[in-house]
């Protein structure tokens, strides 16, 4: 886990200056967050970019405090270091009363490089035990934990439908999407 909280790294972020002019490259992506849920089957939450870009849910492109980039990047890293689940989209499931949960997934690059994808099926603030066990994790690794709840920020003030930059978004997740 994070020795620094990135908690407020969307409030913190600034607009991106040369917003207009950037174009999401892979050799530049740190990770992608795209959205599975019944609402919203194809959503995006946010993409994180050398050296300290993100992309939002709406497509704002904003560019980071310093420590919020490190510590998002860091995060999303260690991530990629824990067991596949054996589980379609290699997802986490966090235990609920009713199932339909959201997916949010995760497309981090590992520390060869590779992209690699850790789903968490159903996050939420205060659940953590997982409705399946992972090897020996009874509950929702608190790496997965925090990354997870940072990037829920990527989806402030972002209604369904209305996003400032659909052709960002479309790059993003053609970065990522098979």
């Amino acid at each position: 886990m994070s020795s620094s909280s990135a908690s407020g790294w969307h409030v913190r972020a600034n607009p991106y200056a040369s917003a207009a002019e950037f174009a999401p490259s892979k050799d530049a992506l740190i990770f992608a967050v795209l959205l599975n849920a019944p609402t919203d089957p194809e959503g995006f939450t946010m993409a994180l970019f050398r050296p300290d870009i993100a992309v939002d849910a709406r497509g704002r492109v904003l560019q980071l405090k310093p420590q919020d980039f490190s510590t998002l990047a860091e995060l999303a890293e260690e991530a990629t270091r824990l067991p596949d689940t054996g589980s379609f989209m290699n997802a986490w499931r966090v235990a609920h009363d009713r199932t339909s949960q959201k997916i949010d997934r995760l497309f981090a690059r590992t520390a060869a490089g590779e992209l690699k994808q850790v789903s968490v099926q159903g996050w939420h603030a205060e659940k953590k035990k997982l409705q399946t066990a992972v090897g020996e994790y009874e509950e929702l690794p608190p790496v997965l934990q925090e990354l997870f709840e940072y990037i829920q920020e990527g989806r402030t003030d972002y209604q369904r439908g209305q996003v400032d930059n659909a052709d960002v978004i479309a790059k993003v997740k053609g970065l990522v999407e098979v």
